[in-house]
Formats: C-alpha cells, sequence, structure tokens
C-alpha cells in the first residue's frame, strides 16, 4: 500500500513537471518577432532619400540611398543583418557597414533605433518596384527573454528619368557631387626623342557615386607618332560619417615612335550635378610635344622616301654614265653644242649652229629669210652684227622651225583672219 501511494506521489510529480514544462515552451513560442511587433516592441520602417514619387524622378546613375530603421522600445540583444537584394539595371551596395544607433523619447518610452543605409544607382530611366527587403533582428522581450527573427521592409517604387537631352549613350558621363579632376604628365627625359616615354595620369575624385561609375580615359584614341599601354585603372570607394566618395586614377604610357611634332587631342569630362541639379564639364587642354629623331626613327619614319630617292639617284647616275659613254663614241646633239657654246659665250660657234640648224629645218641660206616675222627678223641681224645675248641667242633656237612648220602656222593664220 506504501508502495502504492509512494508510485503516485512520483508519478504525480512527474506529470506536473511536464505539464509546467509544456506551458513554458508555448508560452516562449508563441512570442515571435511578428508577435512582437504587433504588440509594438519592434517596429521597422523603410523610405527613400529620393525618387520615391513620379512627380520627383531622380536622375539615372544618381545616388539615392533606402533607409531601413528598426527601432525597440527595450534593447537589442544581438546583431542586425540585411539580406542583399538585386534587379536588372539597378546597382545595390551596402558601403556603410555600420549603423546609425541613436535614442529617442515616444510616448514616455526611451526607444532604442538602428538607421542603415542601402545606396541604389539606377541605370535606365522609369520606375523600378523595389522589393521587401529581410531584416534579420534580436530584442529583449518585456518577459527579459531574447526574441529573435526577421522582419520585412514595405515595397516601393523607385521614379527615374534622363537628367538632361544632352547627354547621349555615344560620350561618357556620370551623376556625382563635389567633382575634382587632376591631370599628371611625365616624361623619361628631359628633352624627348624617338623612343622615349611620357605618363599620363588623370584622377577623378567625387562623391554620393561608384569609383565603376566615373568615366575611364580616353587612351584607345590613335595618336599618331606613338603606342600607348594604358595601366590597369585604380577604383577606390570609401565613406566618411555617412559621406561616400569615390576616385578613379587611369595611367597611360605613351611610347614616342617617331620624331616631330606629336598632339594629344583635348578630353572633356561631363557630368550632372547632383546638389546644383545641372551639367558641368572641365577639360583636359590639349599637349604638344616636340619629339627629335634619332636615326633609327629617321629610316623608319621615311624609308619609303629614302628608298625612292636611292633609287631615282641610281637611275640618274648610271644613265649619266650612258650617255657619257655614249657621246664619246658619237657625235654631240645640236642643242647640247648650243648650250655649251652659249655657257662659253662662243658667239662664232653660237652663230653657226644657228645657220646650221635653220638650214637643215627651212632650206634658206639666209638666216633672218628662215623666218617670216619681223621680231625675227631683228633678232637675226642683231646676232650677226653685234655681239649676241644668251636671252637672244636662246629664243632663236627655240623658234627656229621647218618649212613644213611655217607653212602650217601661215595656213592658221590665214584661216583665223578669213574668220
Amino acid at each position: 500500500m506504501i508502495f502504492r501511494l509512494c508510485y503516485v506521489k512520483r508519478l504525480s510529480l512527474l506529470l506536473v513537471s511536464i505539464f509546467l514544462l509544456t506551458f513554458s515552451v508555448q508560452s516562449n513560442a508563441a512570442m515571435t518577432i511578428n508577435e512582437l511587433e504587433r504588440v509594438g516592441g519592434v517596429e521597422i520602417k523603410s523610405w527613400l532619400s529620393k525618387g520615391a514619387t513620379a512627380s520627383e524622378p531622380a536622375a539615372i546613375r544618381e545616388q539615392v540611398i533606402l533607409y531601413i530603421e528598426v527601432s525597440t522600445p527595450r534593447w537589442f540583444t544581438g546583431g542586425t543583418r540585411i539580406s542583399a537584394f538585386g534587379m536588372p539595371d539597378l546597382i545595390v551596395k551596402q558601403r556603410n557597414q555600420l549603423a546609425t544607433n541613436y535614442t529617442e523619447r515616444k510616448n514616455g518610452q526611451t526607444w532604442s533605433r538602428q538607421r542603415w543605409e542601402i545606396t541604389l544607382y539606377p541605370q535606365q530611366s522609369g520606375e523600378y518596384r523595389l522589393p521587401k527587403v529581410p531584416v534579420r533582428v534580436q530584442v529583449s522581450a518585456p518577459d527579459g527573454t531574447n526574441v529573435q527573427g526577421t522582419l520585412y521592409t514595405k515595397p516601393m517604387s523607385l521614379f527615374t528619368q534622363l537628367p538632361d537631352a544632352s547627354f547621349t549613350p555615344n560620350k561618357p558621363w556620370f551623376v556625382a557631387s563635389n567633382v575634382k579632376v587632376s591631370e599628371y604628365w611625365q616624361q623619361s627625359s628631359e628633352k624627348l626623342e624617338a623612343g622615349d616615354s611620357l605618363t599620363r595620369k588623370v584622377t577623378i575624385t567625387a562623391d554620393d557615386t561608384l569609383s565603376i561609375l566615373l568615366p575611364p580615359l580616353d587612351s584607345e584614341q590613335s595618336i599618331v607618332g606613338t603606342k600607348s599601354y594604358p595601366k590597369p585603372s585604380v577604383l577606390t570607394d570609401s565613406q566618411t560619417r555617412g559621406n561616400y566618395q569615390s576616385t578613379r586614377t587611369d595611367e597611360t604610357v605613351y611610347i614616342l615612335t617617331t620624331g616631330g611634332e606629336v598632339t594629344f587631342p583635348k578630353q572633356t569630362i561631363r557630368w550632372w550635378d547632383s546638389e546644383s541639379q545641372s551639367v558641368k564639364e572641365v577639360t583636359l587642354a590639349a599637349k604638344k610635344i616636340t619629339v627629335a629623331h634619332t636615326w633609327r626613327s629617321l629610316l623608319n619614319t621615311y624609308w619609303s622616301q629614302i628608298a625612292i630617292l636611292i633609287s631615282a639617284s641610281i637611275v640618274l647616275i648610271g644613265l649619266m654614265i650612258f650617255v657619257n659613254r655614249y657621246y664619246k663614241f658619237h657625235p654631240k646633239p645640236p642643242w647640247w653644242l648650243f648650250q655649251q657654246a652659249v655657257r662659253r659665250q662662243d658667239w662664232a660657234k653660237v652663230r653657226t649652229l644657228l645657220y646650221l640648224k635653220g638650214r637643215k629645218r627651212t632650206g634658206n641660206l639666209e638666216l633672218k629669210r628662215m623666218h617670216d616675222d619681223n621680231k625675227w627678223r631683228e633678232a637675226s641681224e642683231h646676232v650677226q652684227r653685234q655681239t649676241p645675248t644668251k636671252e637672244n641667242s636662246y629664243w632663236l633656237w627655240r623658234h627656229l622651225k621647218s618649212s613644213k612648220q611655217q607653212q602650217r602656222v601661215s595656213d592658221l593664220k590665214g584661216l583665223d583672219k578669213w574668220r
């Protein structure tokens, strides 16, 4: 009997323990993060810094901040994690890995708040429908227990448009504020020669953008007299006290391949200033340098002209040798003898050669009758009676014609008179 009573008591205690444990588990299980949110133990809200309405859209490529704020009237007992999300033509970055923590009095209670920032960079115009963003939190419940779970932001719309009609896909542009552009040139030597190098470094620093959205230096354009070797771009993104800054540095090494004047054309960097809401630009001025030739660069540059000159010289020298050898055993042509006589001022020989040429071509025995022009008669009498001149002698030589040529000229003159 005593044994039975002890057994019943032990069984009763076991059942009571099981009941209390089950009740405690059910009680704790019932206090989920959603239940805590319904009773006001935790809150979540989100909003956009810009572009939340179609009447005031954000610019394409402009930095838009998605704010997510989690708050509780007690305190956070664990880390908060925001799940990543993605959309086509939308760059999503959580650049600031730390939240802004602060407290605020609300209805006589002190609320602990965490404000997170997600930066968005839309690449197309139109409407982006942002999904619910999962946020994993852990807070203290009114009963002193820790409650953890996932809260979701409300879906929102982001509206964007092209900030200015002058921005086209053919020319690079970006959206930022507080933009600074610097340029640096470095020569391999003070006096540049072919084979030396010239380094160009361009750095763009801007706020409220990403380094990958900053335009690169246009090193693809062909610059006569150089070969370009661009180095990998240096991209840097940072944030300090909520200010987001990005830097892009492009460096290109130009090898000067030839001598002469080399011109590096100007480059224009354009952007939409998100603070002043206007188009701004910076122009990097053109640069001209003078490069001295080396023997190798001179040959490389003018090899075709040099080859033609050498070939022509060889042909000319060969022709002169041939002519010289030929006229050693053959009579020289009359025009050659005439030029030599004029050069030596051998006027007797000049008269003889004029007479021989005129007699051969016209058949006349008198020089003044070899042409029926008055000017010819005067010039021929001057050569015969006075000392000839170089100009007069050459004029007579050129105007000596055969009888057939003179007859053809006379016929043409007669035809002109008849007309």
